[in-house]
């Protein structure tokens, strides 16, 4: 009852207008759909720059943002890689965004951030722990159980609410069952459900006890689909059954389980056995509507099937998948009469104009409710979810300390070294062995040639020989593809080990070591892959150990087979680039760690390899 009480109390507080609801609708409704709005300002240009030209980073509040802010009462903002440049940069940026709602008496913003961990960290590595991500993890339950998702999850969360953020968008409980996923793969902790919830449940527990709120995502699961929502609207065309066994059964594992998630995030995903009403599309073709517009899946499943009481943000609505098929104003309306809380980036802005339309979303949607479209109740009480759980995580209380305060004690703590240490332990830890048990550790004669998708992974990679032992290695980066194999090196060679990173990976995950405007002309991964498996083999036909590490899906190693002697993944990629040109990563360091001897793999598969051979 207390705590009923205190949370109204703030919900009084937190809407100045609340109180005056009868008398001045207007502006009781503006402050109950602000706190419904989370946007992201990535980038503003204020000098004619056109909308999807503009790539000036927002590293500071500018006055146009100040205003919309406040004007509109907007209850939270998503930051992206773009907008966190330092330390101190990030913390005064936090610091601004926080003062500035505390000032007009506002309730304090909801500060996201993507720090999953692994392929998806916006934070860069010189400021936060990014770890190996959540296949990795998945690798590890056999041995470990949720030790690593507990250790990871506290880390990643002691970390970014030391830089301000109180909301994380993870982890992904999505459960990867198809090798084709182009979003998720990695970024799952496996294809097995019960896994899935096992280590999602666990990562919820530790970020929050650590007092960021957890978004689990893609409700009801993004995992079978080989179209990416960011560029399509993907189908999953499951029954009911597999449904509930499989999709959706971490979600409610998770929901279930003694600390419920914060958020839970939809997926912009068609999932005709739990509706399969359709809708007229802006091009006028009908089609069935995605579950972050649908009624029956957010409320009739998430709300009353799986009784979550919890707050439900979109994933981003300006994303291909929600964007081809609504105007802006329409997807926000369409998710809010779904049942959704909190609707993400409805527009992007990156210029005054964007501001603009921006508003006129904000007046459709109010005049929705006006009209009756909405239900005022069913927005009210969203509303008062979400100042109850702003409440409950105290996320008003950054500028409770001094700004000076919070990026002295950032600089001196961060990255925090006992997370240093679990990432070097979770590489180890997840490294598998899927064939060549019998064929390591490899000569320690050295003459290895490492072949790798860049110069950054060569650089981590010889890095990561050089710290152990003194022997003769060389690499080759792939950015540019060599016209033929390297006959006279092969036929030199103790060991070659080739490492790939498939699907596809992108510039920005490069680490800025190789020439741009080579790598603007790579090859497409067909002609990687018939370059890599002529060389593997000519080495093979020389009598040298063939050795293939999978840097990122495990499933491309079912493709070479045949011209492997030894198979390692790693499901992870991610290397530190330093100002004077060196380059670390610990995947790298168990890489050669376990060629070397000096380590037994003892990961797991979290995911089915077909055909990649025995494990002897």
């Amino acid at each position: 009852m207390l705590v009923r009480t205190l949370c109204l109390l703030f919900f009084v507080l937190s809407f100045p207008n609340a109180k005056a609801l009868s008398a001045s609708g207007d502006s009781a409704l503006t402050a109950q759909i602000g706190q419904k709005m989370m946007l992201d300002f990535r980038y503003f240009c204020d000098d004619g720059t056109a909308s999807n030209r503009c790539r000036k980073p927002v590293l500071s509040l500018t006055p146009e943002m100040e205003q919309l802010l406040v004007s509109k009462h907007i209850g939270g903002v998503l930051l992206f890689s773009e907008n966190l440049e330092d330390i101190p940069q990030i913390i005064r940026l936090n610091y601004q965004l926080q003062a500035l709602m505390k000032k007009h008496n506002l309730p304090p913003l909801f500060i996201a951030i993507d720090q999953e961990g692994g392929r998806v960290a916006r934070l860069h590595d010189h400021i936060a722990t990014r770890f190996v991500g959540n296949m990795a993890i998945g690798a590890t339950y056999p041995v470990h159980g949720t030790a690593f998702a507990t250790d990871v999850a506290k880390g990643i969360a002691r970390e970014i609410k030391m830089l301000g953020f109180n909301v994380n968008f993870a982890p992904t409980v999505d459960v990867n069952s198809n090798p084709d996923n182009p979003v998720i793969n990695v970024r799952s902790y496996g294809e097995d459900p019960r896994v899935v919830a096992a280590l999602g449940q666990a990562t919820v527990i530790g970020m929050q006890e650590e007092g960021v709120l957890s978004a689990i995502k893609h409700f009801p699961g993004h995992g079978d689909t080989h179209v990416d929502s960011h560029t399509g609207l993907p189908v999953v065309s499951h029954d009911r059954a597999t449904i509930n066994r499989t999709d959706v059964y971490p979600f409610a594992r998770i929901i279930a389980g003694p600390t419920p998630p914060s958020m839970v995030m939809t997926a912009h995903i068609q999932y005709p056995q739990l509706d399969d009403t359709r809708f007229q599309a802006k091009d006028g073709k009908p089609t069935i509507v995605p579950a972050t517009m649908s009624k029956k899946i957010l409320t009739g499943v998430l709300r009353q099937e799986l009784a979550y009481d919890g707050l439900i943000v979109t994933d981003a609505l300006d994303m291909a998948g929600i964007a081809h098929y609504f105007s802006q104003s329409e997807a926000v309306i369409r998710t809010f009469g779904a049942g959704a809380d909190i609707a993400l980036m409805p527009v992007s802005v990156r210029t005054p104009g964007d501001i603009s339309t921006f508003k006129k979303v904000f007046d459709d949607v109010a005049n929705a409710v006006k009209t009756g479209r909405l239900d005022t109740a069913d927005i009210a009480r969203s509303a008062r979810r979400i100042a109850k759980t702003k409440a409950s995580f105290g996320i008003g209380g950054f500028t409770s300390v001094p700004l000076d305060a919070r990026i002295q004690e950032a600089r001196a703590k961060l990255p925090l070294k006992q997370n240093k240490k679990t990432e070097q332990a979770l590489a180890k830890a997840a490294l598998t062995l899927i064939k060549g048990k019998a064929r390591l550790p490899l000569s320690q004669a050295g003459n290895w040639h490492f072949v790798m998708p860049d110069e950054a992974r060569c650089k981590a990679m010889l890095r990561a020989v050089e710290k152990q032992q003194n022997i003769p290695v060389s690499c080759q980066s792939l950015a540019s593809l060599p016209p033929s194999p390297p006959g006279a090196l092969l036929r030199s060679l103790n060991a070659l080990v080739v490492a790939d990173i498939t699907p596809q990976y992108s510039v920005a995950e490069m680490g800025g070591m190789d020439d741009l405007a080579s790598w603007r002309d790579r090859a497409d991964k067909p002609a990687q892959y018939r370059w890599m498996r002529k060389t593997m083999q000519a080495a093979k036909d020389a009598g040298v150990p063939v050795v293939m590490v999978a840097l990122r899906a495990p499933y491309v190693l079912a493709e070479f087979s045949d011209e492997t002697d030894i198979a390692l993944t790693t499901y992870g990629y991610n290397v530190t680039v330093f100002d004077d040109g060196r380059a670390e990563g610990a995947v790298f360091d168990a890489i050669y760690q376990a060629l070397s001897g000096r380590f037994k793999p003892s990961g797991t598969l979290p995911v089915t390899v077909r055909h990649s051979g025995n494990s002897k």
